[in-house]
């Protein structure tokens, strides 16, 4: 189960939170988790708590390449976590309460609305989650792009959103309220349910394989009801390939190929914008290759691109995780530019709002009373 819990507080109305169960752990991973405290990790636990491999990482790693496994950190309830991902059971410990987080409190550090009801396993959730994009990053990214529409005469943005996983990107786009998602493609079973129970029947959502969809525009023209193509093309193709946490192997992943799927849809519909996103570790790859090739691509089909690194905490997500944008418009409408932060740390707080932190995001919700 996902879980339904209430809280326990008898001077409080009944509340109901989906999502919102704790994983059970072992004996020795809960002797761990019961020595942490706030902002320690792994490593500062006595050596005899570490796990075997994180042990071997440290000892006798002369490579040391990617991260030890069970990266455990108990999250500092004063500031902006680090990166969410799809494997929190064993790695964010809960601020107070001796468990890993729950789904639900690693979407709140996504910026997920309660509203979103991950579909499927316990596992499948943690990795919707995890996989997914910030919602209030992908909101600044695309109040960019509704700016520079507004300028040339759009009111509202008929978009096609591509890899939408469970929607961090798509409810982003949705909260400008300029930007009409006609059509989510996944081929995730679990994170298609998921959007499906978001969105209802203003979004069709399609569980299909981008790869096998042969003909783009036909796709568009059948499933969005117009004829002319859609606006804003957006998407994060899978990250896995090119992420520090995995296993780098780029395009000999066949997920690290995805990106050229994306790059042809923007050819075949040719829309006037377009937002794809990705790891920042994309432009390390192959030397930088890779991503002077991906650049190259987009300036073939016509686009003037503005790219960049953009850090979650920056634009009100508590959370540090970095993404890499690409804001595509068509070369004869002119340029999207990147958003500048709107948050910051104690020491630019004279120009930006405080960093939102994981105290702020887990408030309100209920204590839980079940173990999954």
């Amino acid at each position: 189960m996902n879980g339904l819990h209430a809280t326990s507080n008898s001077n409080t109305p009944c509340q109901i939170v989906v999502n919102h169960v704790a994983r059970r752990v072992g004996a020795n991973v809960q002797r761990r988790i019961d020595a942490l405290k706030i902002g320690q990790k792994m490593q500062d636990l006595p050596e005899e708590l570490w796990h075997e491999s994180f042990k071997f990482y440290v000892k006798h790693d002369s490579t040391r390449k990617g991260g030890p496994n069970l990266r455990m950190i108990r999250v500092d309830p004063d500031r902006p976590s680090l990166t969410v991902t799809g494997y929190i059971f064993n790695k964010f410990v809960h601020p107070y309460e001796n468990r890993f987080i729950t789904v639900r409190e690693a979407a709140r550090l996504q910026g997920f609305p309660d509203e979103v009801k991950f579909a499927g396993t316990l596992t499948s959730t943690q990795q919707q989650v995890g996989n997914a994009v910030p919602v209030p990053l992908a909101k600044a990214v695309f109040e960019q792009v509704v700016k520079a529409a507004r300028a040339l005469g759009w009111r509202t943005l008929k978009a096609f959103s591509l890899f939408s996983g469970a929607g961090g990107m798509d409810i982003g786009a949705q909260y400008t309220g300029s930007i009409d998602i006609r059509i989510a493609l996944d081929s995730w079973q679990d994170a298609c349910a998921t959007l499906s129970g978001f969105f209802q029947d203003p979004v069709c959502v399609l569980e299909q394989d981008i790869a096998a969809v042969e003909d783009p525009l036909s796709l568009w023209q059948e499933k969005s009801g117009t004829v002319a193509g859609p606006d804003l093309v957006f998407g994060g193709p899978p990250c896995q390939a090119f992420s520090q946490a995995g296993k780098q192997r780029g395009l000999q992943d066949c997920r690290g190929r995805m990106i050229f799927e994306f790059l042809r849809f923007v050819e075949q519909l040719n829309p006037p914008f377009f937002v794809m996103e990705n790891v920042s570790n994309l432009k390390g790859m192959s030397g930088g290759s890779l991503y002077q090739q991906i650049l190259h691509q987009m300036g073939d089909l016509g686009y003037n691109v503005s790219v960049g690194v953009l850090l979650a905490a920056d634009f009100g997500a508590p959370q540090l995780r970095r993404r890499l944008f690409f804001l595509g418009c068509r070369r004869d409408l002119g340029m999207i530019h990147l958003p500048l932060p709107t948050h910051g740390s104690e020491l630019e707080l004279f120009q930006l709002k405080p960093y939102v932190t994981v105290g702020e995001a887990f408030a309100g919700l209920p204590e839980i009373v079940g173990i999954n």
